[in-house]
């Protein structure tokens, strides 16, 4: 059984997450843009043929450290958006087990 208790944690949970979980959103297609700046600027700043330049963009230092950059915001946001998904499970199962409860099934 999920008590009371356990379903107000989620709800606030979920209340108070909101606007960490779209910040979160946020700055992982931020990251995800910078890193993506980066390699276009590091390959046009490049000499050599296509692949060479490309290759050079890749794996260059600061590609790297966005790349990374961009990664970590990710897990960021998955991390939440996992823990609101749970959360939500919560009040789910919460209103089937009360609707239970009142039509006298448990």
């Amino acid at each position: 059984m999920i008590s009371e208790e356990r379903l107000e944690k989620a709800l606030v949970y979920l209340a108070t997450t909101d606007q960490e979980a779209a910040d979160l959103k946020v700055s992982y297609l931020r990251q995800e843009y910078a890193a993506d700046l980066a390699r276009k600027r590091i390959f046009l700043l490049s000499e050599g043929n296509n692949e060479e330049r490309k290759a050079k963009a890749e794996t260059s230092a600061e590609v790297q450290e966005r790349q990374t950059d961009y990664f970590g915001a990710i897990e960021a946001y998955e991390r939440v958006k996992a823990k609101r998904a749970t959360e939500e499970l919560i009040v789910e199962v919460f209103r089937t087990l009360e609707a239970s409860r009142r039509q006298g099934r448990i």
